[in-house]
Order: C-alpha cells, then structure tokens, then sequence
C-alpha cells in the first residue's frame, strides 16, 4: 500500500473512532480557536495597559502621535503582510491535508517577503518628509520606528502563517502574547521618562521579538514541511494570485478598523492631533470583540481550508453560521456595555480631556460587532478561493466610511462613529449575501447532470 493509501485508511479510521464524520468535522472546524482567543483576551488587556499608560504619561498632543503611529503602522503591515500570512496559512494547510509537502511554500513566502521590505525601504525614502510632517509634527524618530516596525512585524505575520498552516495554535498563541508583553515592557520606562520617543520603541520592538521564541521552539514541526508527496511545487505566482484580494481585504480592513485617527489628521481644521487623540481612545476602548476575534480568525483559515481539500463544504456554511448566532449576543451586549459604561470608563481609564457621548461609544460597539460577521464570513470565502468575491464587499464598504465620514456633520468622533457601523453593518451583509450566492451556486452546479 502506498503513502497516499496509508494515510486515506488512517484518516478513515480517525473517523470513526471519532464518531463519524459530522462528529470529527465539528471538532477541526474550530480547533485551536478557544486557545487563542484566550491569548488574544491576554494580548489585548497588555495592549490596553499600554494605551493606558502612554495616555496618563504623555500630552494629550504627544499621545496623538502616538496613535497615528500605531494606525499607520497597523495599516501597512496588515495591507502588505497579512496577505502573505494568509496565503502562506491556506497554502501550508492545504498542501498537508492532501500529503504534499510545503517546503515550497516557505520559499516562496520567503521570497515575497523580501521584495516587500524593498518597496518599503524605497517608499519610505520617498514619502519620509511629508510622512514626518503630516502625522509626527516632524518628529523624525517617529517615522524610523514605523519603517522598521513594517519590517519587524512582517516577520511576525509570516511567522504566524506558518505556524498556523502547520495548526500550532499554541505557538501561535505564544506570538500573540509576547507582542503584547514585549510593548508593555518596552514602555514601562514611561514611568520615569514621559516621553513619546519611548512608547514609539516599545511599537516597533513588540513585533519580531514577539515571533522569535515562538518560532525557535516549533522549529522541529517547520523542518518538517518538506516530509509529503513531492507534488507540483507551490510557485510564487500561486502565492500572489492569492494575497491580491487578500491586500484588497486587508486594506480595506484597517481603513475601517484603524483609519479613522487618520482620516481626522487629514480633515480641516484646528486642533487636529487633539480630536485624533480622543479618537484613538474612543476606538480602541470598544475594540475589545476585534481583539478576541483575531485569535479565532488565526484558526478558522487553516481550519475551513482543510474542510475543503476533504471536501466537506456543508461544515464550512453550518460553521460559519453558529459562530455568527454567536455573535449577534455578543454585539448586543457590548452595545449596550459601550452605551451604559463607555463613558465614564473613557475618563477613568485615560483622564479627564477624554469625553464621549453614549450614543457614539454604542455605534462604535455596533461596527465592532459587525466586523465579527464580516470577518468569520471572510475566512469561509478565502478557503473556497472566494477572496476576489470578498474582495469587492470589503472595498465597497471602505468608501462608504470615508463616504460617511466626509459628508457628515458634528464632531469628528461623531462622524467616525457613524462611518464605522455603516460601513461595517454594510460589509457584514455584502459578505453574508456572496456566502449565500456562492453556495447555492455550487449546490446547483452539482445538482446539474453532466453532459458526455
């Protein structure tokens, strides 16, 4: 019996001692996502004790800029390596499920990574005046440590597609973690030195020394990609077929999630870095479900991929479907949360200059409960090789929140309050309606008898 033979029979046998396939398919199709939620629940508890921290420490003006730099180099380390985390997860698990090996796979990535850290050095030399004057107050220090934060975090993000295509969750988890630790160490000189230059360090630091323990301990598991089938080499244009709309989505991702400080530097009028502040904080106080969710994110693409080199597309929907019953007790009571306590927990966790209204801290809570939808159903599509599909919803909703955004009036938290749970609830159904039309399109594809 061959390798391909033996495995079929062990899988077979897995099965039924399991309990059968519905049995085994509803333990694979969320493995690893209770773990790493509770990394991210960790995670995002350090990183709001950095918040918190540069917030009482520093100027309301100096802890402006230091939220534009988090949103900046959020947004360009998710829209340059988060494609590649995800090519490289769905590759890796894929290519396993079927007893291919993957040491291609990890050349590719590598090489696409590469080339990426070139086109940053070179945009970087570019834009580095306008970058400095517009979002640091010429703060020359500020702009290096967003460059070489790109480029620490993209080693994280490959790291972290690596290790979950290979289904290590609890190194996965590990990175998480020790992002978090790592930038609240970093800063914890804040204590003695109210100084932005320190808390810009501790951003651009958290990300490869967050990866590197991690993945020397699961070293063993990563040699052991080039084990399996010598099939068709995964090529690095398979890659980037791939990570083109997942940039589209990831792009469009943090404009929603993260943009919005930037969207207030770059709009008209006094007081700018102020109200960039106050809106930092607001989104990031309501931005507890997108912590967790993150976790779970980094488990389904793996997982829902692995349903559908076996074939077994009906789990993928019906999973999806209870993650998002989930969810819709999850939004409400967070609404309500943000509603009832979101600004008296504004002022006590970053002082007095931090107000908020209710009703823009429950819409913010609404888009956070939204993005859940949006993402979970994403993830679905990306394993179907759906991600043009996603795509489109995802950029489509992006404008609608800058749409929002601009042609609304009040202040600007109001503004980007409104802009993000349209935008969000849009996307949520956009996704929800390609989900739907991508399955009865396949069920009526293999209902249509085949023509001979």
């Amino acid at each position: 019996m061959g390798w391909e033979g033996r495995r079929n029979v062990s899988v077979q046998a897995a099965t039924i001692e399991r309990g059968g396939p519905d049995r085994r398919a509803r333990r694979l199709e969320l493995a690893g996502a209770g773990l790493l939620s509770a990394a991210m629940a960790t995670a995002g508890v350090l990183a709001y004790a950095f918040q918190i921290l540069a917030a009482r420490t520093l100027t309301t003006n100096e802890y402006g800029q230091i939220g534009a730099l988090w949103a900046a180099l959020f947004i360009a380390v998710v829209v340059l390596f988060r494609p590649l985390e995800q090519t490289t997860s769905r590759a890796i698990a894929d290519r396993l499920a079927r007893g291919d090996e993957a040491a291609s796979v990890l050349r590719s990535v590598a090489a696409v990574y590469c080339c990426l850290l070139v086109l940053v050095a070179i945009a970087a030399a570019l834009a580095w005046e306008p970058l400095t004057r517009t979002l640091f107050g010429g703060t020359n220090f500020l702009t290096l440590m967003l460059v070489l934060g790109v480029a620490g975090y993209g080693v994280q993000y490959v790291a972290r597609g690596i290790l979950g295509g290979l289904r290590q969750f609890r190194a996965l988890s590990g990175i998480h973690v020790g992002d978090g630790s790592i930038r609240l160490l970093a800063a914890l000189p804040l204590l003695a030195v109210a100084s932005k230059d320190v808390a810009a360090v501790a951003l651009a630091v958290a990300g490869i020394g967050g990866a590197l323990v991690p993945l020397w301990r699961s070293r063993r598991e990563i040699a052991a990609v080039r084990e399996g089938s010598p099939a068709q080499p995964f090529h690095m244009r398979a890659a980037v077929g791939f990570a083109v709309p997942a940039a589209v989505i990831a792009g469009s991702d943090q404009l929603l999630v993260n943009g919005a400080p930037l969207l207030v530097l770059g709009s008209s009028g006094g007081d700018k870095t102020r109200q960039a502040a106050i809106v930092f904080a607001a989104t990031m106080l309501v931005r507890i479900p997108v912590f967790l969710f993150s976790g779970v994110a980094g488990s389904l693409l793996p997982n829902f991929t692995r349903l559908q080199a076996e074939r077994d597309h009906g789990h993928v929907t019906r999973a999806v479907a209870r993650v998002c019953v989930l969810f819709v007790g999850v939004t409400a009571v967070f609404v309500a949360a943000a509603a009832v306590a979101g600004p008296a927990a504004m002022k006590f966790l970053y002082g007095s200059e931090y107000v908020a209204s209710s009703s823009d801290l429950a819409l913010l809570g609404l888009g956070a409960g939204a993005y859940l939808f949006a993402a979970t159903i994403s993830q679905a599509l990306l394993a179907r090789a759906l991600g043009a599909r996603a795509a489109v919803a995802w950029a489509a909703s992006a404008l609608l929140f800058v749409a929002v955004f601009r042609f609304t009036g009040g202040s600007e938290l109001h503004r980007v309050s409104l802009a993000v749970a349209t935008g969000m609830v849009a996307n949520t159904l956009l996704l929800a309606l390609t989900l739907a039309l991508s399955r009865r399109t396949r069920t009526q594809s293999a209902t249509q008898p085949r023509v001979r």
